[in-house]
C-alpha cells in the first residue's frame, strides 16, 4: 500500500517551510500533486524525494512505514 504525505507532513519531514513547497509548485517550478485527497494535495514517497532535490535537503530513505530509518 502507498504511503501519501499532507503538505504539513513533507514540510516537516523536509525541515522546509510549507509555503515554500507551495511557492515552487504554483510558480511551475515544482511539479503538483498528482492525487488529491478532500481537495487537499497528497505526496507519495517519489513527490517528496522530487520536494527535497529541488530544495537541496538530503533526505533518509523512508521506511516501509513512511517514516525516515534511523529516526528523525
Amino acid at each position: 500500500m502507498d504511503k501519501f504525505y499532507a503538505l504539513s507532513d513533507v514540510a516537516r519531514l523536509l525541515d522546509v517551510q510549507g509555503y515554500r513547497i507551495a511557492y515552487a509548485i504554483s510558480t511551475g517550478a515544482l511539479p503538483d500533486a498528482a492525487r488529491r485527497i478532500a481537495n487537499k494535495r497528497v505526496f507519495t514517497v517519489e513527490d517528496v524525494q522530487r520536494i527535497a532535490h529541488h530544495f537541496g535537503v538530503e533526505t533518509a530513505v523512508l521506511g516501509d512505514d513512511g517514516t525516515p530509518e534511523g529516526g528523525k
